[in-house]
């Protein structure tokens, strides 16, 4: 007979056979957690397990991927408290170059959409295929619009939309927004030092993130990590200035590629620089994998909280093309057959 547990979340319970999807538990169960690709790549289903033990999905201390984790006791989670996924209809109100191949992508919504800072969203300008972007404050402002979302966009070399904003994607141009998603957005109850680090346009949520504790509370603790992987990529300078306003900002600038003897200016990515975490710190981190790995590897060595939402590829369109999860599943089967075949060699050896 199948072994069965007692899943609690919030106030709700229900069973679950043994190895079954934490995700896919709870939703025949008729409990609604957030989710969105089901494949382990957005974060939008990440939950914080309380008691018991899952297998599989790990993302960060205590935190898991319910459509990834399985279950192996009587557990007990806590669903992130964040905004329910909605659509939205909006027009680009403005793209602007901030340096060469990252624009300012400005759209104005016919109808205000909730979401926490640190989120992301999908974007579908019309004739292009969705693509993942996370809203940031204003860059000389730090300032948040109810009716406008305000975008960092790096322009992917051969990319299919980005190369294609301010040229055929202009301003009065369609698009359709759905989200949020993620759940590396600043939550309210957290006491402590915000430590947020964003390399490339992963700066846009980390701004975003600081903006909004600082506007909550000036007096607020916070460090701010931003990098490049050399000057000519550097668009931060507005936001940094306004940053420094603040004696309770600690400023961490870095450049991957940077000359010499340069004042204020620090060698490497923003995690690179973590020594001081304790804790007491909440750490969030977007930008390139091997910087968010490293952070929070640190984090967790500190014992500080740490959310970070992948920035995974889009996959390509089913033409033929083979997709990641397809190398995924192929990669998987051919290890398979790896195994099958040695321990056939192993007992005809025997």
């Amino acid at each position: 007979m199948t072994k069965t547990f007692t899943v609690t979340v919030g106030d709700r319970s229900f069973h679950a056979r043994a190895g079954d999807r934490l995700l896919d538990a709870a939703l025949r169960n008729g409990v609604d957690l957030l989710h969105d690709c089901r494949a382990g790549h957005c974060g939008a289903c990440v939950v914080e397990v309380l008691r018991g033990v899952t297998l599989g999905g790990e993302s960060g201390p205590g935190n898991v991927k319910a459509c990834q984790a399985r279950i192996f006791s009587q557990i007990r989670i806590a669903a992130h408290d964040a905004p329910h996924p909605n659509r939205r209809r909006a027009t680009v109100d403005a793209v602007r170059t901030l340096v060469p191949g990252v624009v300012e992508v400005t759209l104005r919504l016919r109808r205000p959409l909730a979401w926490r800072p640190g989120q992301f969203v999908k974007l579908q300008f019309r004739g292009h295929p969705p693509r993942s972007f996370s809203p940031t404050a204003t860059l000389a402002g730090g300032e948040f619009a109810s009716d406008r979302l305000v975008f960092h966009i790096k322009q992917v070399r051969d990319g299919r939309v980005t190369p294609r904003l301010g040229a055929e994607i202009g301003a009065g141009a369609p698009v359709t927004v759905e989200g949020p998603f993620g759940h590396a957005y600043l939550r309210d109850d957290r006491p402590g030092r915000i430590v947020a680090l964003g390399s490339g346009t992963g700066f846009a949520p980390a701004w975003a993130i600081a903006a909004a504790a600082l506007a909550a509370d000036p007096q607020r603790h916070v460090v701010l990590g931003c990098g490049a992987r050399r000057a000519a990529g550097f668009y931060m300078g507005p936001a940094l200035r306004l940053a420094a306003r603040y004696p309770n900002v600690d400023l961490r600038v870095c450049l991957e590629e940077t000359p010499p003897g340069v004042a204020g200016i620090l060698g490497g990515t923003p995690a690179d620089h973590l020594a001081d975490l304790g804790p007491e710190d909440t750490v969030f981190a977007a930008g390139g994998p091997s910087m968010v790995a490293r952070a929070e590897h640190l984090a967790g060595c500190a014992g500080a909280r740490f959310y970070a939402d992948p920035f995974a590829p889009d996959p390509k369109p089913a033409n033929g093309t083979l997709t990641a999860a397809d190398l995924q599943r192929a990669a998987q089967r051919l290890a398979l057959r790896r195994l099958t075949g040695f321990l056939g060699r192993a007992r005809r050896t025997a």
